[in-house]
């Protein structure tokens, strides 16, 4: 591993999306592992590697902890909850990505 893998990890930015499946009338959906995909390639432009982005169902077994009142989607910026039981909004993340300093690409 060079120093520069070593830095570039200890700058990286981890977003975290806990959701679950939605039951609907065709059956169950996943709506937010879906947005979580386009919302990782979206910013995937923007920042670069500067952002991780992963998904956690409800019931992953390595899902981040979660508050004890939480409403799904929950959002987890370095551990941080900056969203629970709203939409998954890319305003918010990238208002908070740039209190963290992150710059566009």
């Amino acid at each position: 591993m060079r120093v520069r893998d070593v830095v570039d990890d200890m700058s990286k930015v981890s977003i975290q999306i806990t959701g679950s499946l939605i039951a609907c009338s065709e059956g169950v959906r996943d709506d937010w592992r879906n947005i979580t995909n386009w919302l990782k390639g979206k910013l995937k432009i923007l920042y670069g590697d500067q952002v991780e982005v992963e998904y956690f169902d409800l019931f992953d077994n390595n899902r981040p902890e979660l508050p004890k009142d939480a409403k799904l989607p929950v959002i987890l910026i370095n551990n941080e909850v900056i969203s629970m039981g709203e939409k998954i909004s890319i305003p918010l993340i990238k208002t908070k990505l740039k209190t963290l300093g992150l710059i566009k690409y």
